[in-house]
């Protein structure tokens, strides 16, 4: 049986009469990259705060590894603005680090973890003149002193430009690989969580809609092409047989197929099918992300079923 390293029972927050987070029941096992996915203001943040004890859940309850004994230093988080001292050069962070949390420097294992993220242990100049994404780097760092287990990140990659995700990317792989490191990541890029996640809660007005792993969003998309039609009804029973299609827009629709696109055509054309253009669709969370979304909030709508 996995470890579970995070569970929540019917967790809710209540700002001012305002729900945030609505009974919200989540397991997360060991061993993942988990991302918690959802535009800006579904929650994530408040849920976030409220599992690194920020703020106090209004009701319901959690449990941070809950099938061990824990150490104060076996989670470690990141929330809004990183923690770092600016006057003082990395490596001289990532002791101070130590000594707050009571453990002895090892300059060794400091400096290593300096090279995993990418910053030089030898650099003497203050943080202050870093970067945003060296910062970033640094803040990564310093949540590694104490060696944890379960990271948790709210948006991490806020701010920085394509390579600086790119290389942050790279670091939550390695720290998942090479350390064993469980990671729960809350973010609205889409496109960027789905290149390294494993699994997905979608988030939305403050609940989880969808549990779903990233082998189950490939196998579900396929290759999806975006259909411009003028009748989706026709299109819908005439794709039946060649994939997944559903109802993605006024006069769209949306196939996941391995259904060549000239057989696509033609067995439109043949049932009167007008077609106005299609294109070839790339981010497949994103696509089930909306789709999920327009489904929760409009539970009568006739999508022609779920991608």
């Amino acid at each position: 049986m996995a470890d579970i390293m995070i569970s929540t029972t019917n967790l809710t927050k209540v700002y001012n009469g305002k729900v945030t987070v609505d009974n919200v029941s989540l397991q997360i096992e060991r061993g993942g990259i988990i991302g918690l996915v959802g535009q800006n203001g579904a929650g994530k943040t408040t849920l976030i705060r409220m599992l690194t004890g920020l703020v106090n859940p209004t009701s319901g309850s959690f449990k941070i590894l809950p099938d061990c004994k824990r150490l104060p230093t076996d989670v470690a988080a990141i929330v809004e603005k990183p923690s770092i001292y600016s006057s003082m050069s990395a490596l001289d962070n990532l002791t101070a680090q130590s000594i707050l949390l009571g453990l002895k420097t090892d300059t060794e294992y400091l400096s290593a973890t300096l090279k995993l993220v990418g910053l030089d242990p030898t650099l003497k100049r203050p943080v202050k003149n870093y970067s945003l994404g060296m910062k970033q780097r640094l803040a990564i760092a310093m949540t590694l002193v104490g060696k944890p287990q379960l990271l948790i990140l709210d948006e991490p990659t806020n701010g920085l430009d394509p390579q600086g995700i790119a290389d942050i990317r790279e670091v939550f792989v390695k720290l998942n690989k090479d350390m064993g490191v469980t990671i729960l990541i809350s973010s609205h890029i889409l496109s960027e969580l789905g290149k390294f996640a494993t699994e997905f809660y979608i988030m939305d007005k403050g609940q989880i809609l969808k549990r779903v792993t990233a082998d189950e969003i490939k196998n579900i998309s396929g290759k999806r092409i975006r259909l411009y039609v003028d009748d989706t009804a026709k299109t819908l029973d005439t794709l039946k047989d060649m994939g997944k299609a559903n109802i993605c827009g006024d006069n769209q629709v949306m196939l996941a197929t391995e259904t060549p696109i000239t057989q696509i055509m033609l067995s439109l054309a043949q049932a009167g099918v007008v077609v106005r253009n299609f294109v070839q669709v790339g981010d497949a969370l994103e696509d089930y992300y909306l789709q999920i979304v327009r489904d929760a909030r409009n539970p009568f709508s006739d999508n022609g079923g779920t991608l």
